[in-house]
C-alpha cells in the first residue's frame, strides 16, 4: 500500500509553529482572536436559523494574518528548497519544522 504522507504539512501547521506577533501567542497555541471567534459564532447562529448543519472550526480561522503570512513564507521556502515532485521519495518529509510540526493538526 503506498504511503500517502504529504511531503509538507498544511499552511496552518506552519503558522502555528511560529509565535504570533499580533497577540503574542506562543508556538503551538492558537491566536487570541475574540473578533474572529465572534464572527464565527455569528455565522453559526445565522446558519442555524434555517436548520443548516453546524460548520466546524478550521484551525486557520483563529490565526492572525501576520502569523499566517510568516507560516506561508516558511512553507514556500521549504517547497522551493525541496526536490521537484517527481524526484521526491514517498513518505519522506521535506519540511523544516522538526518537532514544531506537532504544533497543530495535520488535517486538511
Amino acid at each position: 500500500m503506498p504511503d500517502n504522507t504529504p511531503a509538507f504539512p498544511p499552511v496552518h501547521v506552519y503558522a502555528l509553529a511560529h509565535r504570533c506577533s499580533t497577540c503574542g501567542a506562543e508556538p503551538g497555541v492558537p491566536c487570541d482572536a475574540p473578533r474572529k471567534e465572534a464572527d464565527f459564532d455569528s455565522l453559526a447562529s445565522i446558519r442555524a436559523r434555517p436548520g443548516r448543519p453546524q460548520t466546524e472550526w478550521h484551525p486557520s480561522q483563529l490565526i492572525h494574518a501576520r502569523r499566517q503570512d510568516v507560516g506561508a513564507r516558511h512553507r514556500n521556502r521549504d517547497v522551493a528548497s525541496a526536490p521537484p515532485p517527481e524526484d521526491r521519495e514517498p513518505g519522506r518529509r521535506y519540511d523544516t519544522l522538526g518537532d514544531l510540526r506537532q504544533a497543530g493538526p495535520e488535517s486538511s
